[in-house]
């Protein structure tokens, strides 16, 4: 469930096709800054994103351990 999670944070095609256009993500951020060749600010955004999947993961996986217990 937890690598789930945070596949799901980070996946822009499905972004892309279902999006509307008020709609953005984290990811589809990122790549429009990447486009306009602001890299700091894309980085800035990379590590804010990695950070959450990181945490979602971790989240998920103290409480299937301790369903398990």
């Amino acid at each position: 469930m937890g690598l789930v999670a945070a596949l799901s944070m980070g996946d822009l095609g499905v972004i892309v096709l279902f999006g509307g256009a008020d709609f953005e993500t984290l990811p589809l951020v990122i790549y429009q800054l990447m486009s306009a060749y602001r890299t700091e600010q894309a980085m800035a955004s990379a590590v804010i994103l990695v950070s959450i999947s990181i945490g979602i993961f971790l989240i998920f996986d103290r409480i299937g351990k301790t369903r398990n217990a």
